[in-house]
């Protein structure tokens, strides 16, 4: 027969048993002061859900209210109150200049929108001595203004081309020497006609472009670029972000509607068709002054090709041309002194700051195998007027 063992088991003492029952104790009321936390939020809640709601109710009793005559007099009309969506209009540019304040100008748009009239514009309103380079302009394009190239002459844009960058490192030099005051009255404004056309024709276009873009409004040189292409390739600024960066672009016509779409804009698309005026500087609504305003703009403080004491613009204006021509196809050997003078006139009118080169292919016309010829014709005018 097996023996009996007895186990011995203590029971926990008093203190233990107190300890056991504060743990307990605390583990219930921090478990209650949760709870009720969770209760308090909830309530809030509802009753901020239940605020809201009521002032909403009570915005639109108020505006049946508002409408209800004073003193609560009775009336015959039913007021239809429903809600209904409201399209806030656009915040629309109307200062193209302004808006345009310390980068350069990109203007894109096909045949017709307009190109050269805005660019034009913007050169009289910015003011200064205006370049414009073309290489397929007509002789009635531009007039009044120096124009280079016309006649696709490669060369005489480059020429001009190298001619900006040395002026432009001239200007910042003097601004870092004598500061932004010394550039005082020093302004121009360059356009460029189809400037992607000279990214592969014009040797020192990309140099010219950036650095124009980096330094030309500090220098005080504003540059308006004009294209019917509205791709970054095209105009040689593909992977250069930072550049892109530099310029504004106004998009016209269907380029600008193009673009809102690309944004998903219907109302913007549906606003540029409104008018043309109407058109967008990078995203942004724009409205330009009408045509007739930029016109007038550009007769006002354009200049023309005349002798001086002229009383009779358009004979004169006409004299000037014919001399033009004479000069370019005229035989060295025969004395042309009746049109020497006038000439020598445009040329000193036309020819300030103009390089020899520059005088005889632009002003004169002699370009290519005739360039000699010209040259020779500019030295007899020398000798006999200057």
């Amino acid at each position: 027969m097996a023996d009996n063992y007895w186990v011995p088991m203590r029971l926990p003492s008093p203190k233990e048993i107190a300890k056991y029952a504060l743990w307990g104790t605390g583990r219930i009321m921090l478990s209650g002061w949760l709870f009720g936390l969770y209760g308090v939020t909830a309530v809030c809640k509802v009753t901020i859900n239940v605020a809201e709601m009521t002032r909403l109710t009570t915005l639109q009793l108020l505006k049946v209210y508002d409408q209800l005559p004073y003193m609560g007099a009775a009336v015959q009309n039913i007021i239809d109150v429903s809600a209904t969506t409201v399209t806030e209009e656009f915040d629309i540019i109307t200062d193209i200049v302004a808006a345009t304040e310390g980068k350069q100008v990109m203007v894109i748009g096909e045949m017709g929108t307009g190109k050269s009239t805005i660019a034009q514009y913007f050169a009289y309103s910015v003011g200064g001595r205006v370049k414009v380079y073309e290489c397929e302009g007509t002789p009635t394009d531009w007039l009044g203004l120096e124009v280079i190239g016309k006649g696709e002459n490669w060369a005489a844009i480059e020429r001009g081309m190298l001619e900006d960058l040395e002026d432009l490192s001239n200007q910042m030099k003097t601004r870092n020497e004598r500061g932004d005051g010394a550039l005082e009255g020093t302004e121009r404004v360059i356009i460029v006609e189809e400037y992607p056309e000279l990214v592969s024709k014009v040797p020192s276009s990309g140099e010219w472009l950036e650095r124009h873009a980096r330094r030309g409004r500090k220098a005080r040189r504003f540059t308006v670029l004009l294209s019917q292409y509205d791709r970054v390739a095209a105009w040689g600024l593909e992977g250069k972000s930072d550049l892109a960066d530099a310029f504004y672009r106004i998009r016209l016509g269907k380029k600008a509607q193009a673009h809102a779409k690309s944004l998903k804009n219907n109302a913007l698309v549906d606003w540029l068709k409104q008018d043309r005026s109407h058109c967008l500087l990078d995203d942004s609504p724009c409205k330009l002054p009408n045509y007739r305003e930029m016109k007038s703009a550009s007769t006002r403080y354009s200049s023309t090709i005349l002798p001086p004491n002229s009383n009779n613009p358009i004979q004169d204006k006409k004299e000037a041309e014919n001399a033009l021509k004479s000069a370019s196809g005229a035989d060295l050997g025969v004395n042309c002194s009746s049109n020497d003078e006038l000439l020598w006139r445009v040329i000193q009118r036309l020819g300030t700051e103009k390089s020899d080169s520059a005088i005889v292919t632009e002003i004169l016309g002699f370009t290519g195998k005739r360039y000699s010829e010209g040259k020779t014709v500019l030295e007899k005018l020398r000798r006999e007027f200057g």
